[in-house]
């Protein structure tokens, strides 16, 4: 066999490997007619899920299943679709595709991943979202959210319209703006910076993350926030008229209102502080087992 023979017999066999996966994926279009305020939920191992509202009474599902995937399973039943990329059972390893769906915009979407992750544009009812190490990126309106994750990161962008957001994270940071209405977010490792005009309420924990809050606090407002290891931040926006409890064991306390922190006791490096600004119509509860607090004004 020749050199040149040789390399060419190499060159062919270097670009069938390169084309296998790309024969083997399979192309996804699929379409489905739906209720505008109906169900729908979408499961994915691997790969991406992107999501979007739409002004039509249909699903719509395309994208590329990756040759390690049985098929993609889309179903409707009355007000409930489902989409689903089915594995082989014999397969020791997840599969993975690349989904881009589109819903009508007042569904209620419901989509569990493992290492995928996750877009959501334009769908204005009620969002949960469930991912391992996949990454989450959702737009959010009024309607309730409920975002869970391992070590993915969050992004949640709102339009300043009142709803529940619920976020749960272990390692992955958070990025939360444009809500209002209530928050509740547990952290483990993850860092959290969340920005808002206003809430009325705010249950924030991180056992050894930082959190950052900006945000405005309505007429009776509750807040709630604790670290076990980490720094809390509160900047408030515009008047503020609230009692404050603040304490940490083993920390600081700046406080830009005013008074000053006072050490618990003689032998402990643990402060607290306790006052009242404005009429104290809001409660503002925040406490730190080993991290700085820090209450600002904006």
């Amino acid at each position: 066999m020749t050199m040149r023979f040789k390399a060419l017999a190499g060159a062919c066999v270097l670009t069938a490997l390169i084309a296998a996966p790309a024969e083997a994926a399979r192309r996804i279009d699929q379409t489905a007619e739906a209720h505008p305020k109906g169900e729908v939920e979408i499961a994915n191992t691997a790969g991406e899920i992107r999501v979007t509202g739409w002004d039509r009474e249909q699903v719509e599902v395309r994208g590329e299943l990756g040759s390690d995937a049985e098929e993609l399973r889309f179903v409707t039943d009355g007000r409930r679709t489902e989409i689903k990329v089915i594995l082989p059972k014999s397969s020791h390893r997840g599969g993975s595709a690349d989904l881009d769906v589109k819903v009508p915009e007042g569904s209620r979407v419901a989509i569990q991943g493992v290492s995928a992750d996750v877009h959501v544009r334009a769908v204005r009812g009620a969002l949960r979202i469930e991912t391992v190490s996949g990454q989450i990126d959702a737009e959010v309106f009024e309607e309730d959210i409920e975002a869970r994750t391992i070590s993915g990161e969050v992004t949640l962008r709102g339009h300043d319209e009142p709803g529940l957001l619920v976020l749960n994270t272990v390692s992955g940071d958070g990025e939360i703006s444009g809500v209002r209405g209530e928050l509740v977010v547990h952290s483990v490792t993850g860092d959290l910076d969340i920005k808002s005009a206003e809430l009325e309420r705010a249950r924030l924990r991180t056992t050894n993350g930082d959190i950052d809050l900006s945000t405005g606090l309505a007429e009776g407002a509750r807040f709630d926030m604790e670290a076990i290891n980490g720094d809390l931040r509160l900047d408030i926006i515009d008047e503020v008229n609230a009692e404050f409890d603040i304490e940490t064991f083993n920390g600081s306390i700046n406080n830009a209102f005013g008074p000053e922190a006072e050490a618990v006791s003689r032998y402990t490096p643990g402060k607290s502080l306790r006052f009242t600004e404005g009429d104290g119509d809001a409660r503002v509860r925040i406490k730190t087992l080993n991290g700085t607090i820090s209450l600002r004004r904006r």
